[in-house]
C-alpha cells in the first residue's frame, strides 16, 4: 500500500477550490417533470436561503458494489422563482456530499480529507465527482422551497469515490501472495475437512465492537500477522466492488450474496486501528482462525475474489 505523508491541516486555504462551488456548473439532471431545466446558468446570480432541518446526509456501505453516498439539499427562492430554488438545492446537496466525502476513512490512519489536502489531483477529481453527482429524488416543498437528493457511488471504474481513492492506495502492481500456513498447524484430517467444506466466502463477526467502515480494512491475527489486505488484491477488483461488504448484523451478513451460500463464519476477538490511529477499522481474529481462513482460501480463492463480509 502506498504511504501517505502528513502535512498541517490548512483546510480553508487548500480546499477552497473544492468547497467554493460555482453554481454555473452545477449539474441539472431533469429526472422530474416538476421544473423545466431551462435556466441560463452561465448568467445567473443566486440569492437564496437554505433550510437545514431534517436534511438527509449519509454514506451507506452495506450494499457492496452498489453502495452510495447520499445527501439532500434544500433551497428557497426568496421570490426569484422555483427554478432558482432548485439550483440552490443542488448546490447545497453538493456541499453536503463534500462534507461526507472528507470524512470517509481510507484506511486506519488516513481520512479522505488527508488525500485532498495532500494532492491537487485528488481535489480536482473530487470536484468532478460532485459536479457529476446524480439526482435521485427531487420535489417542491411549497411555493418557494425545493428539495434535491443526490448520490455518488462508492465503487465502480467511472464516477465513483473508489476511482479517486484506489489509485492513491494501490500502485497497480501484481498482488502480494497470501501468507502460507505451516503444514503442522492442523493434522491431515483437519486440513482436509477445511478444504472439503468448499467455503464460498468468509464472514468476520465484529458485532458490538464499534467497527468503522473503510476502503482499506485489514484482517490481522492476534500475533500481528496480516492475512487479508489491499496489497493482496487485484487493482480493478478493488475499484469495481471494494474489499468487503459491511453488514449491520449476522442476519444481514447471511442475506448478503458476497460471501456466498456457504461462508466460513469467524468471530473477531478485537477491532483495531493502525500505527498512527485508534480508528477501529481492522478486524483481529485468533491465529487458529486466521490459519483456517487461509487454508479455506487455498481451496476456493475466496479472498482473491473479495468474498468477505464484515459484521460491524
Amino acid at each position: 500500500m502506498k504511504k501517505f505523508k502528513r502535512k498541517a491541516l490548512v483546510i480553508a486555504a487548500m480546499l477552497g477550490a473544492v468547497v467554493s462551488f460555482n453554481p454555473s456548473v452545477a449539474p441539472i439532471n431533469p429526472i422530474s417533470p416538476i421544473v423545466p431545466s431551462n435556466v441560463a446558468l452561465g448568467a445567473t446570480s443566486i440569492n437564496v436561503s437554505v433550510e437545514q432541518r431534517n436534511i438527509v446526509n449519509d454514506i451507506d456501505w452495506s450494499h457492496g458494489a452498489n453502495s452510495v453516498i447520499v445527501a439532500e439539499g434544500r433551497g428557497r427562492s426568496n421570490g426569484k422563482g422555483i427554478s432558482m430554488a432548485r439550483l440552490a438545492a443542488i448546490t447545497d446537496a453538493q456541499r453536503h456530499l463534500l462534507g461526507i466525502i472528507k470524512g470517509v476513512q481510507i484506511d486506519a490512519d488516513t481520512l479522505m480529507l488527508d488525500l485532498m489536502i495532500e494532492n491537487d489531483t485528488v481535489r480536482s477529481k473530487v470536484s468532478g465527482l460532485l459536479r457529476g453527482a446524480v439526482i435521485i429524488e427531487e420535489h417542491t416543498l411549497g411555493d418557494e422551497e425545493y428539495s434535491v437528493k443526490m448520490c455518488i457511488p462508492l465503487y465502480g471504474p467511472l464516477g465513483s469515490l473508489a476511482s479517486v481513492v484506489v489509485p492513491e492506495i494501490m500502485d497497480g502492481s501484481a498482488p502480494d501472495p497470501f501468507p502460507n500456513v505451516d503444514p503442522n498447524t492442523f493434522n491431515n484430517a483437519e486440513m482436509q475437512s477445511i478444504r472439503d467444506a468448499h467455503y464460498t466466502g468468509v464472514v468476520i463477526n465484529a458485532d458490538g465492537m464499534d467497527m468503522s467502515p473503510t476502503f482499506s480494512p485489514v484482517i490481522y491475527d492476534t500475533s500481528g500477522r496480516a492475512i487479508y489486505g489491499v496489497d493482496n488484491l487485484d487493482y480493478d477488483t478493488v475499484i469495481e466492488k471494494g474489499m468487503v461488504d459491511y453488514a449491520n448484523d449476522m442476519n444481514g451478513a447471511r442475506l448478503d450474496n458476497r460471501a456466498g451460500s456457504n461462508p466460513l463464519v469467524i468471530d473477531a476477538v478485537d477491532v483495531r486501528g493502525g500505527q498512527n490511529s485508534t480508528n477501529k477499522v481492522n478486524a483481529v481474529v485468533s491465529v487458529e482462525d486466521a490459519n483456517k481462513i487461509l487454508v479455506a482460501n487455498e481451496a476456493t480463492d475466496m479472498l482473491e475474489d473479495t468474498s468477505v463480509v464484515f459484521v460491524k
